[in-house]
């Protein structure tokens, strides 16, 4: 299984986001400059973060974008689902075997645990400390 480059750069811009929270908007422009991604396709994804209510968006001089909520009320469950929907392992062709579909909706139950309890805080927290260890080593 595989995350499509949605999910990740969403992730990505999400997480610039979540470093510059409380520090004002941020420009798409930097967002896409900062994470390495294609600024049509950033575009989009922002528009269906902003409409999933995870990002807003001020327009100005000083506009750009920031997120809507604090970096610990924003699940990494709840990015992947503004950009692509549930998380679906056990599809509803496994039911035809039964012992399948128990065993991967299990596995989906608790991936879904685990990715609704990464908020964008802790990876950025883990950034951070990332950064920090590389600036600081002699």
């Amino acid at each position: 299984m595989r995350f499509s480059i949605k999910i990740q750069y969403g992730l990505q811009a999400m997480l610039e986001l979540a470093l510059n929270y409380g520090g004002g908007p941020v420009q798409i422009k930097t967002i896409a400059r900062d994470q390495k991604i294609p600024i049509r396709f950033l575009e989009q994804l922002i528009i269906m973060l902003r409409r999933a209510g995870l990002v807003s968006s001020s327009r100005g001089k000083y506009g750009g974008h920031s997120l809507a909520k604090r970096p610990s009320e924003i699940s990494v469950l709840g990015v992947i689902e503004a950009l692509e929907g549930p998380v679906e392992l056990a599809s509803k062709k496994m039911k035809r075997s039964p012992i399948l579909f128990e065993a991967f909706e299990k596995i989906q139950q608790n991936l879904n645990k685990q990715l609704s309890l990464l908020t964008l805080e802790e990876i950025t927290l883990k950034k951070r400390q990332s950064d920090l260890s590389i600036n600081y080593q002699i």
